[in-house]
């Protein structure tokens, strides 16, 4: 009996990627993201967005700049996933800790890099773009995007497991995974949802 291969990802997932009011405009009217370089982002180099979370992306700005004179804004896309290293599942769990292993042979203990507390994922980046960078080097197609679930923030009551802030996250590494880039309007505080 034949069986069918398991849809790995979705095909395609809405991000949010939060910023100021004048980035959105810039995004929008030049229809492409920077990419991050940062050596503390988690997924590695991309454009980041949030998945189906457009008030943690707004949420996630607005703790970036606290100035009072800056407009905060959500730009909304379309990502086809393509090829997707996918965190929320385990296929790519051994690859990567052998990443990590041949990486930290090279070191003394005192020089790994580590993630911090306050959300800084330099041990992971490093890990993960490693790994990206040897798939490219072999593959016909090299990752187009990676996608992270994170856990973030406190309880929302006492013993509860579900996270203020828990997130799955996107860095698209190609840029033609993303279409359809509109601003996003959001009820904020004080307005009436009509329910």
């Amino acid at each position: 009996m034949l069986t069918r291969l398991a849809v790995k990802a979705p095909e395609q997932i809405i991000g949010y990627h939060g910023c100021t009011r004048k980035a959105a405009e810039r995004i929008l009217e030049k229809q492409s993201f920077l990419s991050s370089t940062q050596a503390y982002d988690w997924l590695g180099e991309g454009a980041y967005f949030w998945e189906y979370a457009p008030y943690r992306a707004l949420e996630w700005a607005k703790s970036r700049n606290r100035r009072s004179d800056v407009e905060f804004a959500v730009v909304g896309a379309t990502i086809r996933l393509g090829e997707c290293l996918n965190l929320l599942d385990t296929e790519y769990i051994p690859d990567l800790e052998s990443i990590y292993k041949e990486f930290v042979a090279t070191l003394e203990p005192t020089s790994i890099p580590k993630n911090t507390d306050r959300g800084a994922h330099f041990l992971d980046r490093i890990v993960i773009e490693a790994y990206c960078q040897a798939v490219e080097r072999v593959a016909d197609v090299p990752f187009q995007t990676v996608r992270g679930s994170f856990p973030e923030g406190g309880s929302i009551y006492e013993g509860s497991k579900i996270l203020r802030k828990a997130h799955t996250q996107i860095a698209v590494r190609d840029q033609t995974c993303i279409s359809d880039l509109h601003l996003v309007e959001l009820l904020l505080e004080g307005q009436s949802s009509g329910r």
